[in-house]
């Protein structure tokens, strides 16, 4: 191996250690974005033909595929669950044994939840109630009053510990090797190695590692899709002016701003803090409409909610309705995972990177536990306001869910609380940091990755993380501009179908290791 060292003063003293220097890998980064474009140009040139082919694709992935989707889901749950209470657990993830976590466990549930969650949860907390209200699924009666604690719970079990599951099996996987092994390489085809052996080495690890990188891009389209219709709707609610394309770009060009400066300060200084303040704004609104809103109503129904998703979390997960053929498990459960699975590589590098000095139980749970619970007190509270407004008559939200869409929903859902232009402008605020910390986040992720050798506790040069940040927000600004950002969403999702293949790979290649390790 090639080591570059840094120029030793004279006057310092000269020990036999080299000081290692991060070294970008540039010919990758040309390579996803040529891939990126071989990609964006036709949806592009033909959007119309793009959006139908890809919708095409993606109903034949979700209707073939589906009990593959609900297996993985399931079998990443059973293995961490297992992996986590075995004496395995105990296993820290840092070459130095004494070494405390680099990052408080507040700080770090922070990162973890947030690089999770985008704005989409704010969104879909909110509104996904409507969707299932009116489109049921169990055969069970629309629009009837059983269907409002039926439909929150749907949407908790969605954010649930499944779809943690399926972020933390990369998380573990790669930090296993990385931490423990010491394999400082930040590619997802060398968490496959145990599996795949030499084969990593060759064509095969660069189409694993590709196909990663356009899902990252890919979810940071997706990301800009939900988050952008919401934030621009608060902020034209807010200044009294309309909402359109030039509204979307500008919130696009303030969170490019923001997380440009934040990827360019680094881990401790940048992402870290974002990630706080994002979650401080967030909870302060959810906090807000818990008590004005009809607290003991949303408490109880939220109570009602979760136990219902709990009570049928084996049904829902393994639910197909092959008989029936209503299509709700595919349009929404697969949806989902194929959603989780298609991110899942980008969590597990960005968790493992944050996670020097945690043992493997602590990152499990951690991630179960934070993730679960934080999107079930979104959809408790948000939601439960939501359909209490529906019950009073106040607004009719599933109608306007069905009619408008979710972004039209959220924001008219806001305006109903008191102070609401205030509520609104610390929405468009948060949803914007939210966006931010996601695309900081993935930036981070993008820029390890084409680092060629980065040990535990540096960081990618400056310029790789803020090449990547303008590159992640290029893209989808182009797509927006021109009208194929939907498509661009759907294909990101199609890497789900590849992608679980991969995380199959990496739960072998975890087990063979560790009881290598361990014997």
């Amino acid at each position: 191996m090639n080591i570059k060292t840094k120029e030793i003063p004279k006057d310092t003293e000269i020990t036999d250690t080299p000081v290692k220097t991060v070294e970008t890998n540039h010919r990758m980064q040309v390579i996803s974005l040529l891939i990126i474009a071989s990609v964006a140009i036709p949806i592009i040139a033909f959007p119309e033909a793009a959006k139908v082919n890809i919708n095409v694709v993606f109903k034949w992935m979700t209707n073939t595929f589906d009990f593959a989707f609900l297996s993985i889901g399931l079998a990443a749950l059973i293995f961490l669950l297992s992996l986590a209470f075995s004496r395995h657990g105990s296993i820290k993830l840092s070459a130095d044994k004494d070494a405390a976590p680099e990052f408080s466990k507040g700080a770090w549930g922070a990162m973890v939840f947030l690089a999770g969650i985008a704005s989409g949860l704010v969104l879909w907390g909110g509104t996904e109630w409507g969707y299932h209200y009116a489109w049921t699924p169990f055969g069970l009666e629309a629009k009837s009053l059983e269907m409002y604690t039926v439909a929150q719970g749907y949407g908790i079990f969605h954010w649930g510990p499944t779809a943690w599951a399926l972020y933390c099996v990369p998380t573990i996987a790669i930090s296993y090797i990385y931490y423990v092994r010491k394999k400082h390489i930040y590619k997802v085809s060398e968490s496959c190695r145990g599996a795949l052996g030499n084969l990593v080495d060759g064509p095969l690890g660069t189409i694993i590692n590709y196909t990663f990188i356009f899902g990252v891009l890919g979810a940071a389209a997706t990301s800009l899709g939900l988050g952008t219709p919401m934030i621009s709707g608060a902020l034209a609610e807010v200044l009294g002016v309309s909402s359109g394309i030039y509204m979307d770009m500008t919130v696009i060009l303030v969170c490019t701003a923001i997380f440009s400066v934040s990827s360019g300060l680094g881990l401790s200084q940048g992402i870290k803090r974002l990630s706080t303040f994002s979650t401080l704004l967030t909870l302060a609104i959810v906090a807000y409409i818990l008590v004005v809103g009809p607290t003991k109503f949303i408490i109880g129904l939220g109570m009602d909610s979760l136990g219902y998703a709990l009570e049928n979390y084996i049904k829902m997960s393994t639910w197909t309705d092959s008989v029936n053929k209503s299509g709700f498990p595919q349009a929404w459960t697969v949806f989902y995972w194929a959603w989780w699975v298609a991110y899942a590589p980008f969590m597990g590098m960005f968790v493992t990177r944050i996670s020097r000095g945690r043992t493997i139980r602590e990152v499990i749970t951690g991630m179960l536990t934070y993730g679960s619970l934080g999107c079930a007190l979104f959809y408790m509270v948000l939601g439960g306001y939501g359909i209490n407004l529906q019950m009073t008559d106040v607004l009719q939200v599933s109608e306007l869910v069905n009619s408008e869409g979710v972004a039209t929903a959220i924001i008219e859902i806001f305006k109903t609380l008191p102070a609401s232009g205030l509520i609104l402008l610390c929405v468009a605020a948060s949803g914007i940091v939210l966006l931010a910390t996601t695309f900081d986040s993935a930036a981070y992720v993008m820029a390890c990755t084409t680092t060629k050798e980065l040990d535990e506790g540096q960081e990618p040069e400056r310029s790789n993380r803020l090449f990547w940040c303008f590159a992640i927000a290029i893209l989808p600004l182009t797509l927006m501009f021109l009208g194929g950002l939907k498509s661009m969403q759907t294909a990101s999702v199609l890497v789900g179908l590849p992608v679980m293949a991969i995380l199959v790979l990496m739960m072998i290649t975890t087990i063979k290791y560790i009881n290598e390790d361990n014997a």
